[in-house]
């Protein structure tokens, strides 16, 4: 057994087991762990500065918003929110790219970077534009707010929009989210949500519904600040939009694999919107 594996090839890196990558998170949670995240992402996982693949995926995001604007509500926005900024604010970059006059982006943590930012700007913006600080940035059209919670007093824009931020907030803040964001949209609210397990995307050898086979109690512990995920299906997502006042006139989904030995709580759930992996949801 020692000899066959210490014979065996290796043809490039094994997948992090999910649970030891939850436990790394939940260490995350101690004090310093917000900078020690990043750190991490930077100089470990590598994932920052965000790649030219995913960057350059902003553009037909971006483009994909207008299009749904100019089809439902007969025009471009002129003014939009953007919900979960990030660190280096992709995609107001690519509305503004795009000609949007001004992005409101606002996040309940101040992550951004403007070195993080300069460098998706060096990529997306035809003008390499460099930015020297925020205030630099809202000048240009963009303003960052962070922390920042969205709220009925925040000023009206055309449009508001979310990338796959909606599965990281819990399910009795969403609810309020929402509704503010019902109060400031005059036009369309555009969000793209992934439905799956994240800590799937480290661990090919469990499914990206992996998280469906814990109860809430068990899944718990797995749950730390940096990577909660609400488990929130597609259904439910269409039944807080339209509890909060929202009329939805598109929506779909992005199939997943299906998996047996799914928690008691999801059994309720129809198998297509059960294992659904994203989603998209346009209201006005």
């Amino acid at each position: 057994m020692i000899l066959a594996t210490l014979g065996r090839r290796d043809y490039g890196p094994r997948p992090m087991d999910w649970r030891l990558k939850a436990l790394g998170f939940r260490l995350l949670d101690l004090p310093g762990g917000y900078s020690a995240h990043f750190w991490l992402q930077r100089h470990v996982t590598k994932t920052w500065p965000r790649p030219d693949k995913r960057l350059f995926s902003f553009p037909e995001k971006a483009d994909a918003l207008i299009d749904d604007c100019v089809k439902h509500i007969g025009q471009r926005p002129e003014t939009v929110l953007e919900i979960g900024a990030g660190r280096d604010l992709s995609m107001p970059l690519a509305l503004r790219r795009a000609g949007i006059q001004r992005i409101v982006s606002s996040d309940i943590r101040r992550h951004a970077r403007i070195d993080l930012v300069n460098h998706a700007a060096s990529k997306l913006l035809d003008n390499r534009k460099v930015f020297d600080n925020f205030d630099d940035l809202d000048q240009f059209g963009i303003t960052y707010l962070a922390p920042h919670y969205v709220s009925p007093d925040d000023g009206p824009v055309d449009c508001s929009c979310s990338n796959e931020v909606l599965e990281h907030v819990p399910a009795s803040q969403l609810p309020v989210l929402l509704r503010a964001l019902r109060k400031v949209t005059r036009g369309l609210t555009v969000h793209n949500i992934d439905y799956s397990d994240h800590y799937a995307r480290s661990d090919s050898s469990v499914s990206r519904m992996n998280f469906l086979r814990y109860s809430s109690e068990q899944w718990r512990k797995f749950n730390s600040r940096h990577q909660y995920v609400n488990r929130l299906r597609h259904s439910d997502y269409l039944r807080f939009f339209k509890a909060a006042g929202f009329q939805i006139v598109y929506e779909t989904t992005m199939p997943g694999e299906p998996i047996d030995g799914v928690a008691d709580e999801f059994q309720r759930y129809k198998p297509d919107d059960l294992f659904a992996m994203k989603g998209r949801i346009v209201a006005i």
